[in-house]
């Protein structure tokens, strides 16, 4: 119930409220992006979505017209550009603010980016909640930034770094992290369960790696390092582990960047000053697939489940030239 004085006015708190609510819905009625951000032609046929999704997202919260108005507008205005039906349950979708922020925005500067993404995924949560009942997912961990593959001249600075450490065992061991790392593709929770029988060589000279753990697999070795993988694994004793053979947690986060920490680059080109096993994995993982390969063969050699995990990578793909686009949509002629 409405409170008023005696003259049957508003009282002034609620006049405030709705002053306020008035406010609010004539910023959300009147607002419009900048051409450069959606074409006005595009705006015209989507404003009644973006609309609608601003009225929902400012009462479920957690922000105001002035702040989530864009980044709405450019999800929608890349939903239908994908053709996706302009629908709430499908716009809000976890699974559509994903891919719109790792395809949609790659135009976007890093820091605008982060936090349309910011914007877009809460705003996504509370309306998930608010207007379908449905939860969003348990995020256990997320990276604030993409890591980045190593460019060729950094590889091959990483790779004189490997082989130059002082000891027998500290060459060993970097150049195997390395190997099979940027070679094999393997993360550091498989890398770190390779033994010495783990390693040998197939037909033809191939390297051949047996990863165990909860995602087993062999995995071939990319030929530029299969003679370095082979040549430093020779000597390993079958049941020994290929890196760092002496620690004894083989589940501990620390047991490879501990280890680097200890050895920081002798060379002064690269852009850290510690290799990362992650972006080894991501180098591999871009390389393949700039190298033009079955889906299907990466996912088995990665040990990813689904191709959703590999289009956080399509960011870093090299641009195919227009002719040759044309030339491989066309296909062979008969």
């Amino acid at each position: 119930m409405i409170d008023t004085d005696t003259s049957g006015r508003l009282t002034g708190r609620m006049s405030w409220a709705l002053r306020l609510e008035v406010a609010v819905s004539n910023r959300l009625l009147t607002y419009a992006p900048k051409p450069e951000t959606v074409p006005s032609a595009q705006w015209r046929r989507i404003a009644p979505v973006v609309r609608s999704l601003g009225f929902l997202a400012v009462a479920a919260g957690p922000y105001g017209p002035d702040v989530i108005m864009t980044p709405l507008a450019r999800l929608v205005a890349w939903a239908e550009s994908q053709g996706l039906p302009l629908e709430p349950s499908v716009l809000l979708d976890q699974s559509t603010v994903e891919r719109f922020i790792l395809v949609g925005c790659r135009d976007m500067a890093a820091n605008s980016r982060r936090t349309c993404s910011s914007q877009l995924r809460r705003a996504s949560e509370a309306l998930l909640l608010d207007q379908l009942g449905q939860h969003p997912p348990i995020r256990l961990k997320a990276s604030v930034t993409l890591v980045a593959p190593y460019p060729p001249t950094e590889i091959a600075h990483w790779l004189i770094w490997a082989q130059s450490l002082p000891t027998p065992a500290q060459r060993r061991n970097a150049c195997l992290l390395f190997c099979l790392g940027v070679g094999c593709g393997l993360a550091i929770e498989d890398l770190v369960l390779v033994r010495g029988r783990d390693i040998h060589a197939g037909p033809t000279g191939r390297a051949l790696v047996k990863v165990h753990g909860r995602r087993s697999r062999t995995v071939v070795c990319r030929y530029a390092y299969e003679e370095l993988l082979l040549a430093e694994a020779e000597d390993i004793p079958a049941d020994a582990y290929v890196f760092r053979p002496d620690w004894q947690n083989r589940t501990s986060k620390h047991i490879a960047s501990d280890w680097l920490a200890k050895y920081p680059r002798i060379i002064g080109r690269c852009d850290g000053t510690v290799l990362q096993t992650q972006r080894l994995r991501t180098t591999w993982l871009v390389d393949l697939l700039n190298a033009g390969l079955p889906l299907t063969v990466i996912l088995k050699a990665s040990g990813l489940a689904t191709l959703h995990s590999l289009s956080r990578y399509l960011i870093f793909l090299h641009d195919v030239p227009e002719e040759k686009a044309f030339d491989l949509l066309r296909g062979v002629a008969a």
